[in-house]
């Protein structure tokens, strides 16, 4: 019993852990935005997102972009470059006219080779009005980092090591909504309206999701930013092994925070609640109760983490520093907004609803499980997410509500587990309104031997 209760603790601390921080096609939506603009068509074989893209096709976007399209294909061909399709040749036309390519070679384009990152970026870039010339804007060995300082490359839009299709339709999507060189005011799509190179019928919407992208990137940058923070959470999870359900659970939490910036260290939390376990009679053993309720109280004051587990008290020394170091980029991801993860904004009076795309929160928790040095490729468990959906509420400009809900599943010593998880947290103030209580008995909880090795045993002894 006891071996089956550690398993199904490993499937749940895997997802918790995952939840503190956020091949196939992710960003179909992107590209669907894309098509109605009519910048991005895709092949008799439909998106083909989970390919990389050619340098025809990145040509040809690039022109898209620059809205001369229809310029380009009232051109003769005279370009040197002889191993292009009929096509292309519009394309790499209008490119070399204006000494935006010079080929692979003298006289070859090489239209089928792989489009790398970096010269993708290149491409946007220069459609943005940005110069990689001697004495431009940026190196061509720099265009990814710069892409980055602009707003137009982010964690989620663009992969260096495997750049595909659907990296081109997010990028090129953020591409639309990133200023153009010299105008703060003007996004490139509202550049592209202007010069007539898309129908500003066609661009209405996506001007609107546009805007209401905005407001949401500024209520986050308002809560990212405050350092006083009060929540309520709502958290469930149901586990399930080889197909039959062996342990549910929920965890009401309310959560308060005092973040200073610049010693985290000294930073304040609280969070206290209750946790009901309810198991099946075949994870216990006879005549232990199957439900199991517990209040719970976690702090964090001065560099250590106090933990009242039903009257157990047990602290540790924990820097919320050299945590964050060793996280790296994920804490610049948790304040950041990506808009190809945002599949749709919906608006009604004041309040404001975000949907982030399935698809790309599946491949976001992925890889977010890869970069905290969890690949478990090499080891006998494998861990995979799907059915990740995210909603944020904004309410007069401010963040009231997240909702978070996924399905795990994992296969560990040859058993499956599959979790479904469900969070909910409702922003109840932020600022200086928010005030932590510690407990005043602090001084009396016992160094916790073995640290969280130690507190997976104690509940593993519960179900015993």
């Amino acid at each position: 019993m006891k071996s089956k209760f550690r398993i199904a603790l490993v499937a749940a601390a895997a997802a918790v852990g995952l939840m503190a921080t956020a091949g196939a096609a992710n960003f179909d939506h992107c590209a669907d935005q894309l098509k109605d603009l009519g910048l991005f068509q895709g092949t008799e074989q439909g998106y083909e997102l989970d390919r990389a893209p050619t340098r025809a096709e990145a040509a040809t976007m690039l022109v898209r972009l620059l809205g001369k399209e229809g310029e380009a294909k009232t051109l003769d061909y005279t370009a040197p470059f002889t191993d292009l399709a009929d096509w292309e040749k519009p394309y790499v036309q209008y490119l070399y006219d204006n000494g935006l390519t010079t080929g692979a070679t003298a006289t070859t384009f090489e239209p089928e080779e792989g489009c790398s990152a970096q010269m993708y970026t290149t491409f946007l870039l220069r459609a943005l009005g940005y110069s990689d010339a001697e004495a431009g804007d940026f190196t061509y060995a720099q265009a990814v980092s710069f892409g980055e300082s602009i707003g137009l490359v982010d964690y989620a839009n663009c992969n260096q090591d495997t750049f595909l299709r659907d990296h081109v339709a997010a990028m090129s999507l953020t591409a639309l909504d990133t200023p153009v060189k010299g105008d703060e005011n003007t996004v490139l799509l509202e550049k592209l309206v202007a010069d007539g190179a898309v129908d500003a019928n066609q661009a209405s919407d996506l001007l609107t999701f546009f805007d209401r992208y905005a407001s949401y990137t500024d209520a986050s940058s308002k809560m990212n930013n405050a350092t006083k923070m009060d929540m309520t959470a709502n958290i469930a999870a149901d586990v399930a092994m080889d197909g039959t359900k062996i342990v549910d659970l929920t965890m009401p939490l309310n959560i308060k925070v005092d973040a200073d910036l610049e010693n985290m260290d000294q930073s304040q939390i609280a969070m206290t609640g209750t946790v009901t376990v309810n198991m099946s009679e075949s994870m216990v053993e006879q005549g232990a109760p199957a439900t199991i309720n517990q209040d719970i109280a976690y702090y964090y004051t001065d560099g250590v983490y106090y933990m009242n587990m039903g009257g157990q008290k047990f602290k540790m020394d924990m820097s919320v520093e050299d945590v964050m170091a060793q996280l790296g980029d994920l804490t610049g991801m948790q304040s950041s907004e990506p808009l190809c993860l945002i599949e749709s904004i919906d608006e009604s009076g004041n309040d404001m609803t975000v949907t982030y795309s399935s698809s790309g929160m599946n491949a976001l928790v992925n890889s977010v499980l890869a970069n905290m040095g969890m690949d478990t490729s090499s080891m006998d468990v494998q861990i995979k997410f799907e059915n990740v959906s995210s909603k944020v509420t904004i309410a007069n400009g401010d963040i009231k509500n997240m909702d978070l809900s996924m399905q795990m599943s994992m296969t560990v010593e040859g058993q499956s587990i599959t979790m479904n998880m469900t969070m909910d947290y409702t922003v109840n103030g932020l600022g200086d309104s928010v005030q932590i209580t510690l407990p005043s008995d602090l001084d009396t909880y016992v160094d916790m031997i073995g640290g969280t090795t130690a507190l997976i045993g104690g509940v593993d002894g519960l179900a015993a």
